[in-house]
């Protein structure tokens, strides 16, 4: 039964994530989200599966219920997990009387929909499916997460790209549509050195589809025997230890970021990435796979141009204004208005590696490209700005 207040009053909303302290793309997605409707007067509600009185790691005005950690069951059990979480779900729902809950991540869309009720459900779909190491189990039971995913009444995921290979896994013709990821250019100061350092950025969560790995292998190359190049490593994560030991196998020289003579910054987690950004030379992003990520976006904002991997599900290729289809084993670099697609750098690949050596060349001395990348960059930003999202968030709220 459709409620009261969606019949033309502003719906109460609520944001469900399963978890708001951590760093993240889908966490900062989510918050911006929420400051993105709260600003066009939307009553705007968060919540997750934290321990009550977590904090966010990301705060703005939306009240914030966090419902109670879930124990994590053997998987015989697992089915007891979620009907307690849905339990909790549906209760805040009808304590705050919501209209609409928006989850983002599998785990929250699974609660979400066991959750019932009368309030409208939307799953924000953040993340490939297909070579995204975390979700295989996603594609083994295909048609469990294809049943979920049509009980919503509306999926939407963050870019064409990705509505795409949702649409073609699930079946989800007629019931999927896409919101591109959005930013606001931040205001900022940069917080770069001025000593004549070419610095380039990596900024995310140390993770296995993050390939920070075959980055390091693509560095490593491109700064033998070369002098004046820095890469600064932003976020932290599970795979950190191993990584700082792959770049001592290299022989990176590893130091702060004061330091000229460093090759390699471990800068770890910064509440403001978008201060290193500024005045750096390039954005680095080596993933296997990727939604669109904010950090891209970003930077395009700042006029930074990107060298990425050319992964599916091709949320890069389309923000970067590529052509035709993503292919990251391509065996030739692409030359986008805003930067470069590249293969996916491995060991195993040195052909990629060579690619990733010289585009990176590229930018640090081919001023005239640099230029055109710098251009494109600003200009492809405006398509990802709060404005045009607000629009479309709008429309898709009209039940």
């Amino acid at each position: 039964m459709r409620s009261p207040r969606l019949m033309g009053a502003k719906p109460r909303l609520l944001l469900l994530l399963p978890s708001m302290v951590n760093v993240g793309g889908a966490e900062r997605m989510v918050d911006t989200l929420s400051r993105l409707l709260s600003c066009a007067d939307q009553e705007v509600f968060e919540t997750s599966f934290d321990p009550p009185g977590a904090r966010r790691r990301f705060g703005n005005t939306a009240p914030f219920h966090p419902l109670g950690s879930i124990p994590r069951l053997p998987l015989f059990l697992r089915p007891v997990e979620y009907v307690v979480a849905a339990w909790r779900l549906r209760q805040l729902k009808k304590r705050l009387a919501i209209d609409v809950t928006i989850s983002n991540l599998w785990r929250a869309d699974l609660i979400n929909i066991l959750s019932c009720g009368e309030d409208r459900k939307i799953a924000l779909c953040h993340i490939n499916i297909i070579g995204h190491p975390s979700h295989t189990l996603m594609l083994r039971f295909r048609p469990l997460v294809a049943a979920v995913y049509k009980r919503f009444d509306r999926v939407i995921a963050v870019n064409e790209a990705l509505a795409r290979e949702l649409m073609s896994l699930y079946g989800l013709s007629g019931r999927i549509s896409f919101i591109d990821n959005f930013v606001q250019r931040p205001e900022v100061a940069s917080r770069l050195p001025a000593d004549g350092v070419t610095r380039f950025i990596w900024c995310g969560r140390m993770s296995a589809e993050k390939n920070v790995g075959g980055l390091l292998r693509a560095w490593s190359r491109f700064v033998e025997g070369r002098n004046g190049a820095q890469l600064v490593l932003l976020g932290d994560g599970p795979l950190r230890a191993d990584i700082e030991r792959l770049a001592g196998e290299l022989g990176l020289r590893s130091g702060k970021i004061d330091d000229a003579a460093a090759q390699l910054v471990f800068a770890g987690f910064v509440a403001e990435p978008a201060a290193f950004m500024l005045g750096a030379r390039a954005l680095l992003l080596s993933s296997v796979s990727e939604g669109l990520p904010m950090v891209v976006l970003e930077a395009l904002s700042l006029g930074l141009p990107v060298l990425a991997s050319d992964c599916p599900a091709g949320g890069v290729r389309l923000a970067l204004q590529g052509s035709g289809a993503f292919d990251p084993n391509r065996e030739s670099a692409e030359w986008a208005p805003s930067g470069a697609l590249l293969p996916v750098p491995a060991a195993a690949r040195p052909d990629a590696l060579r690619l990733w050596s010289e585009a990176l060349e590229s930018a640090c001395y081919d001023e005239n490209t640099w230029e055109g990348w710098r251009a494109g960059a600003l200009e492809r930003a405006a398509h990802f700005s709060p404005v045009v999202a607000s629009h479309r968030w709008l429309d898709a709220l009209k039940f």
